[in-house]
């Protein structure tokens, strides 16, 4: 089955790519505004909740951690030059689990996880992690190593655990509301989920 989830890089970046080494920003309170002095000087302003800028906005103080990621952005958004931003949510190996946490994850049974087997030596037993989606520059990802990307079977597993955890859906038999063709959205996921 993991072969099935996995596929090349396709020529361009595609929603599904996972990605060697991308930042993934964390904000931590008070934030702290960060205001420009020289060049590449800043100094922090110490207020607890600093006026910003809502229309240009402003600079901060976040956390950054640089690790594998997954592109959520779909394709049609990608391939438009005035796309600026794209999201992407960490790829986690699953040993950084509680080890009782593992086989539920393993199972897609935890919504915001989902589990990517191991594939060659490309990729260890890891977990995309919805509840870290990061809204980064195209610029900060376009020159970063692609490991792998999903499938079509690998994309239909994204699209059905994220449907999962936006919604808290049980996913059951649905029908298609252009053609009234009736299928288990579930049947997609890399381990079937009753």
């Amino acid at each position: 089955m993991p072969e099935e989830l996995y596929e090349t890089p396709r020529a361009d970046f595609s929603q599904g790519d996972i990605i060697e080494s991308v930042p993934h920003l964390y904000l931590h309170g008070p934030l702290l505004a960060a205001q420009k002095e020289a060049e590449t000087i800043y100094r922090v302003k110490g207020e607890p909740f600093p006026s910003f800028d809502d229309k240009q906005g402003q600079t901060i103080l976040a956390s950054c951690k640089r690790q594998r990621a997954l592109l959520l952005t779909h394709d049609c958004e990608i391939d438009k030059p005035q796309t600026n931003r794209w999201l992407v949510c960490p790829v986690v190996p699953v040993v950084l689990l509680a080890p009782e946490t593992r086989d539920r994850a393993r199972r897609n049974r935890i919504f915001s996880m989902l589990h990517l087997p191991a594939y060659r030596d490309r990729l260890p037993e890891s977990f995309v992690d919805f509840n870290q989606i990061s809204t980064i520059d195209r610029a900060l990802v376009s020159g970063a190593a692609r490991l792998v990307s999903l499938s079509d079977i690998g994309r239909r597993a994204l699209y059905g655990q994220f449907i999962r955890w936006i919604s808290r859906w049980q996913l059951r038999e649905l029908n298609c509301p252009n053609c009234d063709v009736a299928f288990n959205p579930a049947d997609n996921l890399p381990v079937r989920v009753p």
